[in-house]
């Protein structure tokens, strides 16, 4: 009975091999052939765009692309028209294309003459444009349209027909469906070599057109269903050739790696994930913080895992005891040694093939479809190559400036300050509070806390713009101790891995007028760089997490509280004028475990899911706490007798997940999410006026200036200049050759342009 089951059953399976193996043929045959097919012809606008008068048109779109071109300086559009022309154009005659904000407003254009673009055969004429303009950082991020027309000299009336193209697209991002998606990758490719395996262990010929094959199908299941969606796969395929076929040689050329060296095909697995798992950790990091991963997140994961270690010494050991035991038991130690072996080819690889790309196709360049919409450097030369820039980006150092600022050996040097009037306060404190915000306009049904305070204390409160939202501290503590810009860097770069050995900021300044300098920061000290950054900055005496004890925490992290008692503590110790920067933990997120249990304040407004009222009631605690540690410093001070002045604001605004979304009302303003609240206090006794000091700030790295002015005894305000901000844009007329001097002080000299 079981006889011709057995004899059948191997000549299935070579019919169904050598049917995959021709199907993986195809696929490899129609990939590489995909961008001479030009697929966006495919999927161009089906419906023309006819402008003017159905009785006397002034011309018809016939089909529009809408693109993002990234470089260093920042997000540009590209919108390719194509036309089908009336009459010929004249000299004189221009297509213009502008951008409009959420309510209509054109934020910038371009327009362009074209008499010499256009091609006529037969009384027929046609233009083919491609039209670049800069577009916002959040242009990925923001309702914007998009609106084109023709103008032509002789017909002035032709202004008014000008169309308006689709809405630019939103972020989207769902970790579920990514992670989804990437393991039915490896599923579906690691089935795919299983099958095929005994015909690929033949020679080396097979196993060389075996990764040819496997490699082209991971190709295209990474990039046309985990990376992009089909259709957008399709368009990007056909926009920059030569970048789609450097992204999959790059891909296929893992696994010949992987298959040439002896480790293995399942190898090129190992090559796949790690792929995949780096593009979405930086799907992960732009979703939470609005950044894509850099160079420097390694050297943050790395403080990271020492924390876990610290708080959980047992684990490595439990680790290597697993590991030891799998290898025993299933003779796992081949597999250990190939896959150690892939992952370095992996890296090695990373780096060749970002710097044979920065040969062929120039550096810095990055290309993203208009439907590709999570942020504007996840894609450099192609998604396949993104992870590979970032490791190259982490062993390569260069200029991290994205705003044009001439910087060489005749720039001027930042001249050195006269020697200043004896302090003018006795103690100084400035207070950085973890997601410290107070504008919610609903989710939380409950007014923001406020401080009752004696009528000795003079207070100023403003309501002004951080550089980021949701996270990356690390910048509002730059712009603040330093007084720049954060927008003059390029996307993602965390400025403190960068400084010079002696910066020029508010602890050097305190120092130069007789201040003692403190930093306070109750968390490990290599995070985000600080251990080095902190000392260059100019601060003398630094407390981290080893300052603190397991008492002093309330919920994950040390309290607010207990941060205050630490700074009254150390003002009472001598007579000495002290300026301390502090920067709370307590409000540090995530928010939606209990951590405070019997002391979480429920006001969290009742028609929301239990989940999302935890993690807001989490928060809402974490605030109230915040404004009592700082009302109880304040009262403090006051009775001290001592001279004293203290900022105290939010790094920026808490990442509440889901629950968040309508927090800032109906239809909150652009700039929103980058609200904080800023205050000031001193003593009421007319030595400053608060109000007319800080009048001028409108950003943070404004508040950075105005208060090094006041550790210097100026009691001058700063100049009301326009600004800039890493996503809001620069303000008209903005000109950074004034901070050039301090810019050339602070960094070192190989991150200068």
């Amino acid at each position: 009975m079981n006889a011709p089951v057995c004899g059948h059953s191997p000549s299935l399976s070579r019919s169904l091999a050598g049917w995959l193996f021709g199907l993986l043929i195809a696929l490899l045959l129609l990939t590489l052939a995909l961008p001479l097919l030009n697929p966006a012809g495919w999927l161009g606008k089906a419906q023309p765009l006819i402008l003017g008068p159905t009785d006397q048109p002034i011309a018809t779109l016939t089909r529009h692309s809408l693109l993002y071109k990234s470089d260093s300086r920042g997000l540009y559009l590209v919108v390719r028209s194509q036309w089908q022309l009336l009459k010929p154009l004249q000299a004189g005659d221009k297509v213009r294309v502008e951008l409009l904000n959420d309510k209509g407003i054109r934020i910038d254009q371009l327009s362009q003459a074209v008499e010499k673009r256009q091609k006529c055969r037969q009384n027929r004429c046609t233009l083919d444009l491609n039209s670049a303009l800069r577009a916002p950082d959040d242009a990925l991020d923001s309702r914007y349209q998009l609106r084109i027309g023709l103008l032509l000299a002789d017909r002035p009336e032709s202004a008014e027909y000008s169309q308006i193209l689709q809405t630019l697209p939103e972020r989207g991002f769902n970790l579920t469906y990514l992670m989804t998606s990437l393991l039915l990758v490896l599923l579906v490719s690691a089935a795919v070599l299983r099958a095929l395996l005994p015909r690929l262990r033949r020679s080396y010929r097979s196993r060389v057109l075996g990764s040819l094959l496997l490699g082209n199908l991971t190709f295209v299941l990474l990039h046309g269903f985990v990376v992009f969606k089909l259709g957008e796969f399709l368009l990007w395929s056909g926009f920059r050739p030569e970048h789609y076929y450097l992204a999959w040689g790059s891909m296929v050329l893992g696994w010949s790696l992987c298959a040439l060296a002896g480790f293995n095909l399942y190898m090129g697995l190992v090559f796949t994930a790690l792929s995949g798992i780096g593009l979405l950790a930086n799907f992960m990091k732009i979703a939470i913080y609005g950044v894509p991963l850099g160079g420097d997140d390694l050297g943050n994961m790395m403080a990271l895992l020492h924390i876990l270690l610290d708080q959980h010494p047992v684990l490595p050991v439990l680790a290597l005891l697993g590991l030891l035991f799998l290898c025993w038991r299933f003779a796992l130690s081949r597999w250990i040694l190939r896959t150690t072996a892939a992952t370095a080819a992996f890296f090695a690889l990373c780096v060749f093939a970002t710097q044979t790309g920065n040969k062929l196709l120039g550096a810095n360049i990055r290309y993203v479809d208009r439907a590709v919409n999570y942020h504007r450097d996840i894609i450099r030369a192609g998604p396949g190559l993104y992870l590979f820039n970032l490791v190259d980006e982490m062993l390569q150092s260069g200029n991290i400036f994205r705003y044009p600022l001439q910087i060489n050996e005749r720039t001027p040097e930042l001249s050195q300050p006269a020697p200043g009037q004896p302090p003018r306060f006795d103690l100084v404190i400035v207070l950085q509070y973890e997601s410290l915000w107070l504008d919610w306009q609903g989710r939380i049904c409950a007014p923001a806390p406020t401080l009752s305070l004696p009528a000795g204390v003079a207070q100023w409160h403003k309501t002004i713009h951080s550089p980021t939202t949701g996270g990356m501290t690390v910048l509002a503590e730059f712009e603040m101790n330093t007084g720049l810009p954060v927008g003059l860097l390029k996307q993602g770069v965390v400025p403190y891995y960068y400084l010079s050995d002696k910066v020029p900021g508010l602890a050097s300044s305190a120092r130069q007028n007789g201040y003692q300098t403190l930093f306070a920061h109750p968390y490990v000290e290599k995070f985000w760089g600080r251990a080095k950054a902190i000392p260059a900055l100019g601060y003398q005496e630094r407390w981290f997490d080893t300052r603190f004890t397991t008492l002093e925490h309330k919920g994950l992290y040390i309290s607010d509280d207990a941060l205050i008692d630490h700074l009254i503590k150390r003002s009472e110790q001598d007579d000495k004028p002290l300026f301390a920067y502090a920067v709370t933990m307590q409000g540090h997120g995530p928010f939606d475990g209990d951590r405070y249990r019997a002391q979480q304040i429920d006001k969290a407004c009742p028609d929301q899911s239990p989940a999302e009222r935890q993690l807001l009631n989490t928060y809402y605690t974490g605030v109230v706490d915040a404004m009592a540690s700082l009302e109880r410093l304040l009262k403090t001070l006051d009775g001290s007798g001592k001279r004293y002045l203290v900022v105290a604001f939010g790094d920026h605004q808490p990442f509440l997940m889901s629950a968040g979304k309508g927090i800032h009302g109906a239809k909150p303003p652009r700039d929103a999410p980058y609200q904080i609240p800023m205050m000031a206090f001193t003593r009421n006794d007319g030595a400053i006026a608060l109000d007319r000091q800080f009048a001028p700030v409108r950003q943070l790295y404004q508040m950075g200036q105005a208060t090094r002015a006041l550790l210097a005894g100026d009691l001058t305000p700063i100049e009301d200049r326009p600004l800039l901000h890493p996503v809001l844009g620069e303000e008209k007329g903005f000109d950074p050759s004034p901070l050039v001097p301090q810019i050339r002080a602070s960094f070192r000299a190989d991150a200068l342009p």
